[in-house]
């Protein structure tokens, strides 16, 4: 079996992450147009509540997928319907300035300047998982994306989900963040011709390994290579269909706006289930809401349409 990556891919330096692009065993040069970054959320942590706890007792904090929300809570998030939504996703977002801020990067234009999340305090996703993003679930309150401060003298309470939240399976997965580059997915190269369409393929699995490795702690991994659920980036199930649907939901302010994806998570493996058949899951916000600290005007997809 074919022992992935094949290659070394670098995420420190614009001008590496060209090259390596350009290097004869990528071929896929024209991909250099469209670098972001991106923090992969590693999973090498056991499951559970007792992990997050651990790691708070010892005054340190994670980021996790699933378990308890946050407090202060004055009551657990419901649809229009009074259906509870499922916490999808805790953003510990000190972590993630924290990797912005690496002395790793030598390059003044990488990470790529744009919009970004608050400096501190945690980002809080929860979704109700019959509504899949569409422009008629405006007023459903399918989703709720909030900020939660920290004021940095006790960390926020632990909350529990209702009863009556019915979920596929529980997931509750700490968490670590890890940063890396992001490339266009080979989906919105479908319409290309033959030779970019497999560039974009052949990039994508190095990347889609490299991730897998980081979460495995290993230097390789085998096929089949799955996506890694990340923070800013670029969409694993393709930007055509995202963008079609956010041009009519959140219309852009102005030609200095675009759409950020603020959160990506995968449903291949806690999430098994949870977002249709091997769906994903997406925080779409504009650069101008992030900026402004706008989250009720984040629009969040279930995607199955890749």
């Amino acid at each position: 079996m074919t022992k992935l990556p094949r290659t070394h891919v670098p995420g420190t330096s614009r001008e590496r992450i060209r090259e390596w692009l350009a290097s004869p065993e990528i071929d896929a040069e024209f991909l250099g147009e469209d670098l972001k970054f991106t923090l992969v959320l590693l999973d090498q942590y056991e499951p559970g509540v007792d992990r997050i706890l651990a790691e708070r007792a010892e005054l340190g904090e994670l980021s996790w997928l699933g378990g308890p929300a946050l407090g202060p809570l004055e009551q657990w998030p419901r649809n229009v319907d009074g259906e509870p939504l499922a916490h999808i996703a805790t953003i510990h977002l000190s972590e993630a300035q924290a990797l912005l801020e690496s002395d790793d990067f030598t390059e003044a234009d990488w990470p790529e300047p744009g919009a970004r999340l608050p400096e501190s305090g945690y980002l809080e996703v929860f979704h109700h998982l019959g509504t899949y993003g569409n422009p008629e679930d405006e007023d459903t309150a399918g989703w709720l994306v909030r900020y939660v401060p920290f004021p940095g003298e006790e960390f926020p309470p632990l909350i529990s989900a209702p009863d009556d939240l019915d979920l596929p399976h529980e997931v509750c997965q700490p968490v670590l963040l890890g940063a890396g580059v992001s490339l266009p997915r080979s989906v919105d190269f479908v319409d290309a011709d033959e030779a970019r369409f497999a560039a974009a393929e052949r990039v994508q699995e190095e990347l889609y390994a490299t991730w897998m490795a980081w979460r495995r702690g290993v230097e390789a991994v085998t096929d089949p290579v799955l996506p890694t659920s990340h923070v800013y980036g670029h969409s694993d199930a393709g930007t055509g269909y995202a963008h079609d649907i956010l041009h009519q939901v959140r219309p852009l302010t102005g030609s200095e706006d675009a759409y950020v994806l603020v959160l990506s998570v995968e449903s291949w493996t806690h999430f098994d289930g949870w977002f249709g058949d091997a769906g994903n899951f997406e925080v779409w916000m504009r650069a101008s809401d992030l900026r402004s600290g706008q989250f009720d005007q984040a629009w969040c997809m279930i995607r199955t349409d890749h």
